[in-house]
């Protein structure tokens, strides 16, 4: 299967996010997380995922709120983040979580 390129649009999106502005969110995501937390404790509130659910976390940035939804789903859900962020999703990859 082959890929189209991105639009022009997307194809500025994502070298914006890849470059300082998905650095420096990094470099700040504790503290990004915090302000942004009770967004994020709405969205669940609302969203109200069961256990044994499946969920996509799209724009998940950083991690944190797929984190959220995978304890709140639990090991018979599934709970999966996919962002266009390099640099936000490296540093998901070092957030601590349960194993499975």
């Amino acid at each position: 299967m082959s890929e189209e390129p991105a639009s022009p649009v997307n194809a500025a999106q994502i070298e914006y996010w890849n470059a300082a502005a998905g650095e420096t969110w990094a470099q700040y995501q504790e503290q990004l997380d915090r302000q942004i937390a009770p967004l994020g404790l709405e969205a669940l509130r609302t969203l109200a995922p069961a256990k044994g659910e499946t969920v996509i976390d799209i724009g998940c940035g950083c991690g944190q709120t797929t984190l959220d939804l995978a304890s709140r789903v639990g090991d018979e859900g599934s709970a999966v983040g996919v962002d266009i962020s390099a640099p936000m999703l490296d540093e998901y990859s070092k957030m601590p979580r349960r194993d499975h």
